[in-house]
């Protein structure tokens, strides 16, 4: 009976270890697989894959950003397994993460060269003392003796010291250079080493899930979260070759994060949307008029002076569908008998079926299939047995898809990317457009008297453009940084490409013709100017002329625009500015005038 209690409690013992050990939770790293990246913010995909045992389990899915919205995280689970709770914690504890092979390679490259710097710093040490020692003993010899030394040994003792001394002084000279060689190559490895610290992976997030599963087997976890920890801005590439051909606008974007992640191949998306804003369209509420109170009023609390209302969080939405593995399929390979190899031909080279197979299929641009007469016709002989045509993608263009949604625009990039988790921005490539035109010169000369090529793009809103920085050349030269603001009210999109002195322009005022006249209580002023502008270019130009008038605020001031300024193209009124727009040929010249005058009480003294 005693044995058979031993026995029992053996087997006791192991069930119970077993059954630990099945219920000890498990570490899943998880891998980061897509990103959808907004103005401000980003929805991140994580995958793992786990080994479950049928009823309860535990596992703790590491590698997630520690900067999350808890509210959007949405879990999936493949095969029925079903997820009866989560937990979202972050790893503090750093010491046993691997650091990324360029941060410990530059840790690496500190640690040799301070070591090379301690050694240096020794021998500078004992070449210093080796001179004090020399020094001391030179005096010590030449002082000692009561008689002190003949000719001969001074002589000797002197070119002794010299050459020791000379060698030692070299010596030291070298060590100098290299130390301040080494102290120069450590700052420069620790600014870099600083600069990769700041990808903020001294944290990281685990998710801790329990899930039942219907039978032991295995099962792969989708994980999707928002975290404001990345952004991407728009800007733009303009390049202007000459004026009769079309402009092309390269748009790009600007992408960082500092997720604690380095994105390492993921599947990139740009989005415009704004999730996290929450904001609800206002509403009127009844505006009664009442009696207002000038009674002094406490200073309101710091918690009263908020906004009665909050803005809640948008709630990211997962997809829903399942993302299936795409198959390499050649569209009417199945009517090619077996026994026949078609010909391949790629970007319009021949090619045989083992270059094809290891094409990668998301390069594709396009693939048809020729047979019978259609691909002899083409291809002679080597087509009889069918020819596969296939075009791969050759440009950013092809890569980048444009979804113009109701309230976004979503641009899908087929090319993994890597963005490091340093917030140094990225720069992506998305597409090229062409627009056409319209260049004329402008100048304002109260202003400035320059003369400026203005581009003026109509319709613009149809080249989807947004709101961005965009870099202009022209001709081949770098002209400058323009704002292009998407949400402008303006029917012509204006880019100012530079200024040409080969239009000139000159303002004058004629002084016998502008006068000053004292009535009885006031004062009018007539004020005339002339505008020249010359065209000495060998081509004809459109040129825009812009001037001013004052504007009168009271009853007091009168100001009139007088019949003798040249007739204008708009006179805008509100503002006082005169715009006179006409074709210039090679070389022409044309003057223009405005004339106003103004009346105002002798006591009144005014801007003029």
């Amino acid at each position: 009976m005693r044995t058979a209690s031993i026995y029992l409690s053996v087997l006791l013992g192991l069930l119970l270890s077993v059954t630990s050990q099945a219920q000890e939770a498990k570490n899943l790293p998880s891998k980061l697989t897509e990103a959808t990246v907004f103005f401000r913010g980003a929805e991140l995909t994580h995958t793992a894959n786990a080994t479950l045992v049928k009823g309860e389990n535990e596992v703790n899915v590491e590698g997630l950003s520690p900067d999350i919205d808890i509210n959007s995280l949405k879990i999936r689970a493949t095969n029925g397994v079903i997820v009866s709770a989560y937990e979202f914690s972050i790893d503090y504890l750093s010491s046993g993460k691997p650091k990324a092979p360029f941060q410990k390679q530059l840790e690496d490259s500190v640690t040799y060269y301070q070591e090379k710097l301690d050694k240096l710093n020794i021998d500078l040490k004992i070449n210093t003392n080796m001179i004090a020692q020399l020094q001391n003993g030179i005096t010590k010899n030449v002082s000692g003796s009561e008689k002190g030394l003949g000719i001969d040994e001074l002589m000797k003792t002197m070119d002794y010291y010299k050459s020791k001394s000379e060698q030692m002084e070299i010596t030291q000279t070298a060590l100098n250079k290299q130390k301040k060689q080494l102290e120069a190559s450590i700052v420069r490895v620790n600014a870099q080493l600083a600069q990769e610290s700041t990808k903020n992976n001294k944290r990281s997030g685990i998710l801790k899930l329990t899930l039942a599963s219907p039978r032991p087997q295995a099962s792969t976890f989708t994980i999707v979260y928002y975290t404001a920890q990345a952004s991407w801005t728009p800007y733009y590439d303009i390049n202007i070759t000459s004026t009769d051909k079309p402009i092309q606008i390269a748009q790009k974007s600007k992408v960082s994060q500092t997720t604690g992640l380095d994105w390492e191949k993921v599947k990139l998306t740009l989005s415009t949307a704004t999730p996290s804003n929450g904001r609800t369209a206002p509403l009127f509420s009844s505006w009664f008029l009442q009696q207002r109170e000038y009674a002094p009023v406490a200073a309101a609390p710091q918690a009263m002076m908020q906004n009665s209302y909050t803005y809640a969080d948008e709630v990211i939405v997962s997809k829903e569908e399942e993302v299936q593995d795409q198959k390499f399929m050649i569209r009417g390979a199945s009517s090619t008998p077996a026994s026949q190899e078609p010909l391949y031909v790629i970007d319009g080279h021949p090619a045989s079926a083992q270059e094809m197979q290891n094409i990668d299929p998301s390069m594709i641009k396009e693939m048809s299939v020729l047979k019978d007469a259609s691909a002899t016709a083409l291809y002679g002989s080597r087509g009889a047995s069918g020819v596969i045509v296939v075009t791969l993608k050759n440009s950013i263009e092809d890569y980048v898809t444009e979804s113009d949604n109701v309230l976004n625009v979503v641009y899908n990039i087929d090319l993994p990317y890597t963005i490091p988790g340093n917030g140094k921005a990225q720069s992506i490539d998305l597409q090229t457009k062409e627009a056409t035109a319209e260049y004329k010169y402008y100048c304002a000369p109260k202003l400035d008297t320059e003369t400026y090529l203005l581009a003026e793009i109509s319709d613009w809103e149809k080249l989807g453009l947004l709101s961005g920085r965009a870099n202009i050349t022209y001709d081949g030269t770098y002209v400058g940084e323009l704002p292009i603001n998407a949400s402008s009210t303006q029917e012509k999109l204006t880019l100012t490409l530079g200024t040409d002195k080969r239009v000139a322009v000159k303002r004058e005022k004629m002084k016998d013709f502008s006068s000053t006249k004292v009535l009885a209580n006031d004062v009018e002023q007539v004020f005339v100017y002339t505008l020249t502008v010359k065209n000495n270019q060998n081509k004809p130009v459109k040129m825009v002329l812009k001037d001013q008038y004052p504007l009168s605020t009271q009853k007091k001031i009168e100001v009139n625009l007088l019949k003798d300024t040249t007739p204008w193209t708009v006179n805008k009124e509100d503002l006082g500015v005169i715009t006179w727009e006409e074709e210039f040929k090679p070389g022409e010249t044309k003057m223009y005038k405005i004339s106003y005058s103004v009346k105002y009480p002798k006591t009144m003294r005014l801007n003029l």
